[in-house]
């Protein structure tokens, strides 16, 4: 009886976890954007306007988790997404390098 008690206790402990709507984690949030990214990259026109949309999205959730990414991250992911969308929007490259300058 003892055992069952306490294997149940920590299961209605965990079971509380997870309670609301938790915010996406950072991780979430980048794999998120990428993914939208590159269904524009493969789908829609280079001039569709929402690739520019979603890099300047991009560009501004790398400088929320800056100080969480560290500098060399930072400017890593938006070099790199700056490189894979440079084939469809060289204006949204910019912006990406531009913004990868900073760090």
């Amino acid at each position: 009886m003892k055992r069952a008690a306490g294997l149940l206790l920590p299961v209605i402990l965990l079971a509380g976890c997870g309670q609301g709507n938790p915010p996406e984690s950072m991780n979430a949030k980048f794999e998120k954007l990428d993914y939208q990214i590159s269904v524009r990259e493969t789908v829609a026109a280079p001039s569709d306007p929402s690739i520019a949309r979603l890099t300047r999205e991009y560009a501004a959730l790398v400088r929320q988790y800056a100080s969480e990414l560290g500098p060399e991250e930072a400017k890593r992911r938006l070099t790199q997404e700056a490189e894979q969308v440079g084939q469809y929007c060289l204006a949204c490259a910019a912006t990406l390098y531009d913004a990868a300058k900073k760090y």
